[in-house]
Protein backbone atom coordinates (compact mmCIF):
# COMPACT_ATOMS: atom_id res chain seq x y z
CA UNK A 1 0.00 0.00 0.00
CA UNK A 2 3.27 2.43 0.52
CA UNK A 3 3.84 1.82 -2.95
CA UNK A 4 0.19 3.29 -4.12
CA UNK A 5 0.81 6.30 -2.55
CA UNK A 6 4.37 7.46 -3.87
CA UNK A 7 2.93 7.80 -6.94
CA UNK A 8 -0.30 9.83 -6.31
CA UNK A 9 0.21 12.43 -8.13
CA UNK A 10 1.05 16.41 -5.87
CA UNK A 11 -0.39 19.37 -7.04
CA UNK A 12 2.25 21.93 -7.87
CA UNK A 13 3.02 24.65 -5.30
CA UNK A 14 1.01 27.69 -5.62
CA UNK A 15 2.69 30.71 -7.32
CA UNK A 16 2.08 33.98 -5.27
CA UNK A 17 0.22 36.70 -8.02
CA UNK A 18 2.47 39.26 -9.71
CA UNK A 19 1.52 42.73 -8.56
CA UNK A 20 2.28 45.61 -10.75
CA UNK A 21 4.16 47.43 -7.66
CA UNK A 22 2.27 51.32 -7.10
CA UNK A 23 3.57 54.23 -6.09
CA UNK A 24 2.38 54.70 -2.27
CA UNK A 25 1.78 58.35 -2.71
CA UNK A 26 0.62 60.64 -5.40
CA UNK A 27 3.25 62.24 -7.36
CA UNK A 28 1.70 65.19 -8.86
CA UNK A 29 -0.88 67.09 -7.65
CA UNK A 30 -2.75 69.89 -9.80
CA UNK A 31 0.77 69.84 -12.30
CA UNK A 32 2.61 70.12 -9.63
CA UNK A 33 4.99 67.70 -8.30
CA UNK A 34 4.01 66.81 -4.93
CA UNK A 35 6.89 66.24 -3.09
CA UNK A 36 8.58 69.38 -4.23
CA UNK A 37 5.30 71.41 -3.44
CA UNK A 38 5.03 69.99 0.35
CA UNK A 39 8.93 70.86 0.30
CA UNK A 40 7.99 74.35 -1.16
CA UNK A 41 5.39 74.99 1.56
CA UNK A 42 7.00 73.51 4.41
CA UNK A 43 10.05 75.80 3.33
CA UNK A 44 7.53 78.89 3.55
CA UNK A 45 6.55 77.97 6.96
CA UNK A 46 10.44 77.83 8.28
CA UNK A 47 11.21 81.34 6.49
CA UNK A 48 8.18 82.81 8.17
CA UNK A 49 9.19 81.21 11.51
CA UNK A 50 5.89 79.68 11.78
CA UNK A 51 7.57 76.22 12.22
CA UNK A 52 10.29 76.29 14.82
CA UNK A 53 13.08 73.73 12.89
CA UNK A 54 13.41 72.31 9.79
CA UNK A 55 12.45 69.18 11.42
CA UNK A 56 9.24 70.49 12.79
CA UNK A 57 8.53 71.88 9.13
CA UNK A 58 9.03 68.86 7.42
CA UNK A 59 6.93 66.84 9.80
CA UNK A 60 4.01 69.37 9.54
CA UNK A 61 3.93 68.58 5.54
CA UNK A 62 4.67 65.38 5.45
CA UNK A 63 8.53 66.19 3.97
CA UNK A 64 11.84 65.17 5.11
CA UNK A 65 14.45 67.97 6.05
CA UNK A 66 16.97 67.85 3.08
CA UNK A 67 13.93 68.88 0.79
CA UNK A 68 12.45 71.51 3.46
CA UNK A 69 16.23 72.97 3.72
CA UNK A 70 16.55 72.91 -0.48
CA UNK A 71 13.15 74.70 -0.60
CA UNK A 72 13.97 77.25 1.95
CA UNK A 73 16.97 78.20 -0.46
CA UNK A 74 14.92 78.58 -3.34
CA UNK A 75 12.08 81.10 -1.99
CA UNK A 76 14.83 83.16 -2.40
CA UNK A 77 15.18 82.37 -5.70
CA UNK A 78 13.41 83.79 -9.01
CA UNK A 79 9.92 82.34 -9.46
CA UNK A 80 11.49 80.79 -12.71
CA UNK A 81 13.55 78.41 -10.64
CA UNK A 82 10.92 77.56 -8.44
CA UNK A 83 8.20 76.53 -11.39
CA UNK A 84 10.63 74.76 -13.39
CA UNK A 85 11.22 72.52 -10.14
CA UNK A 86 7.34 72.16 -9.22
CA UNK A 87 6.56 71.41 -13.05
CA UNK A 88 9.89 68.39 -12.66
CA UNK A 89 11.99 69.97 -15.68
CA UNK A 90 14.10 70.89 -12.99
CA UNK A 91 15.30 69.08 -9.51
CA UNK A 92 14.92 70.43 -6.59
CA UNK A 93 18.15 69.57 -4.98
CA UNK A 94 20.04 69.97 -7.61
CA UNK A 95 18.27 74.00 -8.40
CA UNK A 96 18.81 74.48 -4.74
CA UNK A 97 22.32 73.39 -5.05
CA UNK A 98 23.26 75.84 -7.55
CA UNK A 99 21.05 78.60 -6.18
CA UNK A 100 23.63 78.20 -2.83
CA UNK A 101 26.58 78.51 -5.21
CA UNK A 102 25.48 81.50 -6.38
CA UNK A 103 24.12 83.17 -2.95
CA UNK A 104 27.59 82.65 -1.85
CA UNK A 105 29.38 84.13 -4.98
CA UNK A 106 27.25 87.31 -4.37
CA UNK A 107 28.48 87.73 -0.83
CA UNK A 108 32.58 87.90 -1.92
CA UNK A 109 33.96 91.02 -2.43
CA UNK A 110 36.22 92.02 -5.29
CA UNK A 111 38.54 92.84 -1.91
CA UNK A 112 38.19 89.51 -0.32
CA UNK A 113 39.50 88.05 -3.93
CA UNK A 114 42.42 90.14 -4.23
CA UNK A 115 43.43 89.60 -0.70
CA UNK A 116 43.00 85.36 -1.87
CA UNK A 117 44.94 86.22 -5.27
CA UNK A 118 47.55 87.62 -2.95
CA UNK A 119 48.62 84.58 -0.92
CA UNK A 120 48.15 82.41 -3.81
CA UNK A 121 51.10 80.36 -5.27
CA UNK A 122 52.27 80.79 -8.86
CA UNK A 123 50.95 77.35 -9.23
CA UNK A 124 47.70 77.97 -8.05
CA UNK A 125 47.14 81.39 -9.98
CA UNK A 126 48.28 79.36 -13.20
CA UNK A 127 45.16 76.59 -12.25
CA UNK A 128 43.28 79.35 -11.48
CA UNK A 129 43.30 80.90 -15.40
CA UNK A 130 42.89 77.14 -16.80
CA UNK A 131 40.18 76.41 -14.74
CA UNK A 132 38.70 79.94 -15.28
CA UNK A 133 39.64 80.51 -19.15
CA UNK A 134 42.70 82.51 -20.74
CA UNK A 135 39.19 84.42 -22.68
CA UNK A 136 37.05 84.89 -20.18
CA UNK A 137 39.50 86.78 -17.95
CA UNK A 138 40.92 88.80 -20.65
CA UNK A 139 37.62 89.59 -22.33
CA UNK A 140 36.24 90.75 -19.00
CA UNK A 141 39.12 91.53 -16.47
CA UNK A 142 42.36 92.78 -18.36
CA UNK A 143 40.96 94.47 -21.67
CA UNK A 144 38.14 96.88 -19.90
CA UNK A 145 40.69 97.68 -17.17
CA UNK A 146 43.13 98.62 -19.84
CA UNK A 147 40.17 100.07 -21.92
CA UNK A 148 39.62 102.36 -18.81
CA UNK A 149 42.91 103.33 -18.21
CA UNK A 150 43.61 104.35 -21.97
CA UNK A 151 40.55 106.62 -21.27
CA UNK A 152 41.87 108.52 -18.66
CA UNK A 153 45.42 108.67 -20.34
CA UNK A 154 43.58 110.51 -23.32
CA UNK A 155 41.28 112.71 -21.05
CA UNK A 156 44.73 114.01 -19.49
CA UNK A 157 46.30 114.18 -22.52
CA UNK A 158 43.45 116.47 -24.18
Amino acid sequence: MAANLSNTRRRPARQPRRRRHRASARRRFNGCRAAALRAFTAGQLYTEKRAPSLAAAAACCGSNISYVKAAAILIREPESVRKAVLEGRASLLKAAHEAQRRQKAELVTVQDMAAAWSVWTPAARAEFGRTVGVAEIWDHAIEPTIAAERGELAQVAA
